[in-house]
């Protein structure tokens, strides 16, 4: 009677989303996601101290394996792009890029970290010029520091993950012809018999659930932002209540575009977001202090790059154990927890490409486009602050999603540069969340696209709703704070997951090396 009745309820899901779906990896996901969101609704306060306990965990037990281990991805990818590895390529020997440079950097770069860029690239500078992990606070020592931090956050490191993690998938799909997901890619090590089991749904549930909390943190800081700059440009109060009707508005947008197709979809809005981005990098160069901006990019390019040998392998930097966790360990947390849809975007776009050609654009050319975009918005507030004395730090560090909109009230055309602003947060969110909806569909799909487009349109709904409602709750159980919990508890399995990603690449990498050697050794020898 039990099976009976579990094959009935497992024949109803498959008939509403279609007959792809895999009703176990469905199950998983159900089962980790809604006591959140019930405990989100009724008990706030329990959700954010059961967080905190769990965050301050990971932290004791991950800090210097973050650390490390992020590092160690970072040398890796370098190391197996100047290889003789890097003339394999993602698909057939021969097979042409499937999308243009430009389409294909526009598309990565947009669902890798734009709306965090818009978020953080004012902001963290001059927070860390206020509370400096070392020195004396709010001087230029401090703001200088802040930058080079920023763009150690946000530069080499954070696409190393997004690369080794695409690369993993877009190797096992389109050049050993396996499934769209981490499971496939993990056959070398653990066996097609367990991927295709237990162990395989597992692997993909903690891919699933890595992307829906991941994408929470940055669909909540973009409603944060966007309510500030509404509050800003209109004069309204900002706060919980309007931050959660644009995350819902955010949420209904970004469903109705992932329904268009990625094709359709993402595409077109990843092109706009780029060329938004350059729009408003622009305007900060012609209407702000260009010199100083000019500046201040090299500055903080010289200092990181002199300096990143020294932050990539410390364990607890500047000798300040609390400031590594609630910083650096954060945005490693961060990107691996990305790292899942963004990884398996990435893979999807990037289909006939070398490795090298691959990890070098992959980890080179958004992190400099990052770098420039940041020391013009970056720069500006800096000259405001340092230059002209008007003291925006302050109104920055009491909230953070205003320092965008802070920085712009003392430049031309406010009104205007605020709206085109909330524009690019909004496409940025549609993007992310677009991208984000459609790859955690797919993990519970077995990687395929359902045939029936109303049953696809369904599961589509589903996982965008559900990104949504997380990210209320956990706006309301802790605003920025809890944003920042849900990443990190979504990285931690999925950080187990990469790990021996890497070693079944490394693993059919060598392997399909001695097979090709041992085949040309067979048919040279005389008959």
């Amino acid at each position: 009677m039990f099976q009976e009745g579990s094959k009935e309820k497992h024949g109803v899901l498959k008939r509403y989303f279609g007959e792809e779906l895999d009703t176990t990896i469905f199950y998983f996901i159900i089962t980790l996601t809604v006591p959140f969101v019930v405990l989100g609704a009724f008990w706030p306060e329990l959700l954010a101290s059961l967080c905190s306990t769990a965050v301050g965990v990971v932290f004791k037990v991950f800090q210097s394996t973050y650390l490390l281990g992020v590092t160690g991805i970072l040398v890796f990818c370098l190391a197996l792009a100047f290889s003789p590895f890097g003339k394999v390529t993602l698909g057939k020997q021969g097979e042409k890029a499937e999308f243009s440079t430009f389409s294909w950097f526009s598309m990565l770069f947009s669902a890798g970290m734009g709306i965090g860029l818009i978020f953080w690239s004012v902001a963290e500078p001059l927070i860390h010029m206020a509370a400096p992990p070392t020195g004396e606070a709010n001087t230029f020592e401090a703001a200088r520091l802040g930058l080079e931090l920023y763009f150690f956050h946000w530069g080499f490191h954070a696409w190393a993950v997004y690369a080794i993690v695409a690369l993993t998938m877009a190797y096992f799909q389109f050049r050993k012809g396996e499934g769209a997901l981490f499971s496939s890619c993990l056959i070398p090590v653990i066996g097609r018999k367990h991927a295709n089991g237990t162990v395989g749904r597992l692997v993909d549930t903690f891919a699933a659930w890595a992307t829906i909390f991941g994408v929470v943190t940055g669909l909540g800081m973009g409603g944060m932002q966007m309510a500030s700059g509404i509050s800003s440009l209109m004069g309204i109060p900002g706060g919980a209540n309007l931050t959660t009707a644009l995350i819902l508005i955010v949420t209904f947008a970004y469903i109705v575009t992932a329904v268009t197709g990625v094709s359709k979809g993402i595409k077109f809005v990843a092109n706009l977001c780029v060329l938004f981005m350059i729009a408003l990098m622009f305007f900060f160069a012609l209407f702000g202090p260009t010199g100083y901006i000019l500046k201040t990019l090299w500055m903080g390019l010289s200092d990181y790059m002199t300096d990143l040998p020294r932050l990539s392998f410390a364990t607890t930097l500047f000798d300040n154990d609390t400031w590594t966790r609630n910083w650096t360990v954060f945005f490693w947390a961060f990107w691996i927890a990305w790292a899942p849809f963004v990884g398996a975007f990435i893979a999807r776009i990037s289909r006939g490409r070398t490795i090298r050609e691959f990890i070098l654009g992959v980890i080179i050319l958004p992190p400099l486009f990052s770098f420039i975009f940041s020391a013009a918005l970056g720069g500006t507030t800096m000259h405001l602050e340092f230059v002209q004395h008007l003291n925006v730090s302050e109104p920055i560090n009491k909230d953070f999603a205003m320092a965008l909109f802070v920085t712009l009230k003392h430049l031309p055309f406010f009104h205007f540069m605020t709206g085109l602003s909330l524009v690019l947060i909004f496409f940025f969110l549609i993007t992310s969340c677009n991208s984000a909806t459609y790859v955690a569909a797919r993990f519970v799909t077995c990687g395929r696209d359902v045939a029936d487009p109303k049953a696809n349109n369904r599961l589509t709904i589903t996982f965008g709703t559900i990104l949504g409602l997380l990210t209320v709750v956990f706006n309301y159980s802790g605003g920025l704070k809890g944003l920042q919990t849900a990443t990190i508890l979504g990285s931690v399995p999925f950080f187990i997951v990469m790990c021996l990603g890497i070693v079944a690449l490394i693993k059919d990498l060598i392997q399909n090396e001695r097979t090709q050697k041992a085949s040309m050794g067979a048919s040279a020898q005389p008959e």
